[in-house]
């Protein structure tokens, strides 16, 4: 609903001062008292727009609540959201933004903002001829509930608070992923990480086939020889150098190329690609993401990496997409894949391999390129799904659409362990 974003349209009028609330900003807000206190207004649409005064309304024990009002498109809209100053964001917890068809009076769409992020709420829907409800939860932008059956009429949820529409669907709808833990430390971890590398970026630079080897120096992935001219890490390198960052202060060593360079030709490929595995190597990114996660996962059991699975380390199953064996879950799901990772497996890091169209003359699907996804939650609540390649910081939506109709393996690895990166050459 593009309208409640268009600020510059409502016009705010302060009415009300009352006992302040204190709360914390990523807490859902109660706007139930103040939709009561405003029904009559919501459901009496031959009221003028200017005849209805947006107000601040005080209730006992909750934040303060701000009631704005806006039409656009031929809908009414009635906005509820927590009283801040400056001014607060309709994207916010608990927000509430009730629409009105102007053309025949009726209320099509409840809408509550679940956290700081426009892709994150649920949505009620009226049901022909029927006292009950639709619900569909939208999280980071992607779809994970639709069509949920609410027992409850649209006059009671117009009024009700939002803790009683997710207790009459807790049965069906996991409020937990909705909600996470924002406190938790493993965010903290990976925060910190975050800030880490992006201190480093500045200093790093690019080139083909480029990653350090064990002493440190910039060599070629493909034949281990002293890289010439530019001094510079690839996307697999790149890769590399991060995860380098947590392997280094566990083992005292940098993570040897060879190791990353097998094959696992039993896990992987068809009779057909095994014929260019030579003269393309297909899938060169699977290998050494999976290869890059097992290192590090054994330096941390202080166990050989020949040990463990290749596959132990692989993202295989999430609700919110279809994994597709050695090519990964479509880039188009990314973002809801990784929010569900974050809240499900705090403190984790992410490696994707990108498995696209590549090559001129003959071309091959294959994982061609290397990414690194560092999902968190802040202080505030607000998901950062941080995504860098090749020494740079890529924003995640651009990501997503340069890489549109293509798939991503991704594997996990520990991102809460001490981290400490090597100095890159130059």
């Amino acid at each position: 609903m593009t309208g409640v974003r268009r600020v510059g349209l409502w016009v705010i009028i302060w009415l009300l001062a009352g006992t302040t609330v204190i709360a914390e900003p990523h807490t859902l807000v109660d706007t139930s008292a103040a939709r009561r206190r405003w029904f009559d207004e919501i459901v009496d649409l031959t009221r003028p727009n200017d005849s209805v005064s947006p107000q601040v309304i005080s209730a006992p024990g909750v934040p303060d609540v701000e009631v704005r009002i806006d039409e656009q498109l031929g809908n009414r809209y009635h906005i509820f959201l927590r009283h801040t100053s400056p001014a607060a964001d309709v994207a916010s917890p608990g927000t509430v933004i009730v629409r009105r068809r102007r053309s025949d009076g009726a209320i099509d769409q409840i809408k509550v903002f679940l956290q700081h992020d426009e892709g994150t709420f649920f949505r009620l829907r009226p049901r022909s001829n029927r006292r009950t409800l639709e619900l569909d939860l939208y999280l980071a932008g992607s779809e994970f509930y639709s069509d949920v059956t609410v027992p409850i009429a649209l006059d009671r949820a117009l009024r009700a608070p939002i803790s009683e529409i997710k207790r009459l669907t807790e049965g069906i709808v996991d409020w937990g992923v909705a909600e996470p833990q924002f406190e938790r430390w493993e965010y903290t971890a990976i925060a910190e990480m975050v800030s880490r590398i992006r201190r480093d970026l500045p200093h790093l630079t690019g080139a083909e086939d480029g990653a350090m080897a064990v002493d440190g120096s910039i060599v070629s992935i493909d034949s281990l020889a002293p890289l010439e001219g530019r001094l510079g890490l690839n996307c697999s390198g790149f890769a590399k150098w991060v995860v380098d960052g947590l392997y280094r202060p566990v083992a005292d060593e940098l993570i040897p190329i060879e190791a990353l360079r097998e094959k696992h030709l039993d896990y992987r490929g068809t009779r057909w690609s095994r014929r260019v595995e030579e003269t393309r190597d297909p899938y060169f990114g699977l290998d050494w993401t999976r290869n890059l996660a097992r290192e590090v996962h054994a330096a941390y059991r202080g166990v050989a990496a020949e040990t463990i699975d290749p596959e132990a380390r692989d993202v295989r199953s999430v609700p919110t997409a279809r994994y597709r064996e050695d090519v990964g879950f479509p880039v188009e799901d990314l973002r809801g894949i990784i929010y569900w990772l974050a809240v499900n497996e705090p403190g984790m890091i992410y490696l994707g391999s990108v498995n696209r169209s590549f090559g001129e003359g003959l071309v091959l699907r294959q994982h061609s390129h290397v990414v690194v996804i560092l999902p968190y939650f802040d202080g505030d609540g607000r998901f950062r799904p941080v995504v860098m390649e090749r020494n740079v910081e890529t924003d995640p939506a651009q990501a997503v659409r340069r890489f549109e109709g293509e798939f991503v393996h991704l594997v996990r690895i520990d991102g809460t362990r001490e981290f400490d990166p090597p100095r890159v050459p130059r």
